[in-house]
């Protein structure tokens, strides 16, 4: 028997040897810190961490970036800027301008948009360079809570640090149970097209599905899309996503809300059929599958060091640290807010605390501004007024509304103008901002400034008392007047199911 465990032990560390680059030892390879996925999140922690003079590790199977840069928010807001441009030629003739027939190319469009996100993965990579990162291509893999495994196809290293932090990011959700999810494309196969099809039907109200359906619908495309909530984007105010549908369906998307889709049918060569729970069922060039997104983190080991779980997420306390010493996650593989801002944040802070003397650092995920890249635009910091109440009660609050036309659609006749709506959620007696809310032209690159203000804790007296820019829509949240403390009868349309 023993002789039996002698000859095993010496055939496994003959293979590990074989699978070893002579060149490399352990203490080589031996770091500070190590970073598991080269998204956003983990790229501002490595080179936080590079900073401080630490020894740094980052390890990523695919191309720097992650999601944000390679297949979302960079590529999506680079063809939402096509989409917008589409929207103003549509007002050319309103402000005297005679343009004949406009033709666009998607080919060309992703041509350019691919090559600036291949320049932007060569300025990551010079950054590591640069900053003396080691950048590891591969699949890592936990052998030992501060030992790693990198698979690299012809062959594996090994890789020990002091700390190791998980930013694998997520992916796109396709459910295998639902039947046809093979003729599904996600949000990455969108990015892939290189023309558009003529129907598409979307599964799901998100960020995903709204921002997709309003850019396609925009050039054209007969845009449908279904989700399980009576709203769209429901992380959002009630009232704000309620009025977004209602233009929404104006500019001609299909919008089948509170149901569940029971399955995807091929008809035929580019011809779907979506069939749901209750209602009939649509048919369509193309399927998307936006339904949400999943911790990334399959054959990563987290299980055999025994990380705890939160549902599906890795358990990650308000430090990002977790359950096993010297082991860190951050980003949307804890699921705390999936947005990219945050992983950035949250990274840039965990390096703070581990390298840079700052003991109590740590991301604050409160009071976190985000948009919706739709058409028009929405934003929001804070409460949604639903939560408000629920909170502190309807008669601790005092919420100041507006509806107006930007100046912009002064020229236009009523059916092309679309209306700005902004909201203002206050908690008595001093009527602390505790939410702000807006839909509307420019409302994107408008939220981001307001959000100082109200992560700062202003009230609508400090609001009130910085002077207008005009002529603006966003001087209206600086000079709002209509106000009432009770709770409307929305707030029917907006309890939590």
């Amino acid at each position: 028997r023993k002789l039996c465990q002698t000859i095993q032990g010496q055939t496994l560390r003959n293979q590990y040897q074989q699978n070893k680059n002579p060149k490399e030892d352990m203490e080589g390879n031996t770091y500070d810190y190590i970073v598991i996925g080269g998204g956003s999140g983990g790229m501002a922690s490595a080179r936080k961490a590079a900073k401080y003079g630490k020894k740094v590790c980052l390890i990523e199977q695919k191309k720097l970036g992650g999601t944000c840069v390679n297949a979302g928010c960079v590529p999506k807001k680079m063809t939402y800027g096509a989409a917008e441009i589409n929207t103003a030629l549509k007002y050319a003739d309103d402000f005297g301008f005679k343009i004949g027939k406009i033709e666009h190319s998607w080919a060309d469009l992703r041509k350019k948009r691919d090559a600036h996100i291949q320049k932007l993965n060569g300025i990551f990579e010079g950054h590591m360079e640069k900053e003396n990162i080691t950048f590891v291509t591969g699949k890592a893999k936990f052998l030992e809570p501060k030992l790693i495994e990198v698979d690299q196809g012809d062959k594996k290293i090994q890789l020990k640090g002091e700390h190791v932090c998980i930013a694998t990011g997520s992916k796109s959700l396709m459910p295998g149970r639902l039947p046809g999810i093979e003729h599904c494309i996600n949000s990455d196969g969108f990015f892939e097209l290189n023309e558009l099809p003529k129907s598409i039907f979307i599964i799901g109200g998100g960020y995903i599905g709204v921002e997709i359906s309003g850019i396609l619908s925009n050039f054209g495309v007969k845009c449908s899309i279904c989700m399980m909530e009576p709203n769209i984007v429901w992380p959002f105010d009630r009232e704000l996503t309620f009025k977004l549908m209602d233009i929404m369906k104006k500019d001609g998307i299909q919008i089948i809300s509170e149901v569940m889709v029971q399955g995807v049918e091929k008809l035929g060569d580019k011809h779907y059929k979506v069939s749901f729970n209750k209602g009939e069922p649509v048919e369509a060039e193309m399927v998307m599958c936006a339904m949400g997104r999943i911790p990334n983190y399959d054959g990563l080991g987290h299980d055999t060091i025994g990380l705890e779980m939160n549902r599906f997420f890795i358990k990650a306390d308000e430090y990002e640290n977790c359950s096993v010493p010297g082991v860190y996650a951050l980003g949307d593989v804890t699921g705390k807010l999936m947005l990219t801002p945050v992983a950035v944040a949250a990274g840039r802070k965990l390096a703070d605390r581990l390298f840079g003397g700052e003991k109590d650092a740590k991301m604050d995920y409160d009071l976190i501004p985000t948009v919706v890249f739709a058409h028009p635009p929405i934003g929001k910091i804070g409460m949604i007024e639903a939560d408000a109440v629920e909170k502190y009660g309807a008669d601790k609050l005092k919420i100041y509304k507006a509806q107006f036309n930007n100046l912009f659609y002064a020229v236009c006749p009523a059916e092309k103008k679309e209306p700005t709506f902004m909201k203002l959620i206050t908690l008595l007696p001093d009527e602390k901002v505790i939410g702000l809310h807006a839909m509307g032209k420019g409302i994107d690159e408008m939220i981001q400034g307001f959000a100082v203000a109200v992560k700062m804790g202003a009230t609508k007296k400090d609001f009130d008392a910085t002077c207008a820019i005009h002529p603006t829509s966003g001087e209206e949240f600086v000079t709002m007047k209509q106000a009432i403390s009770y709770f409307l009868f929305f707030s029917l349309f907006q309890k939590k199911k």
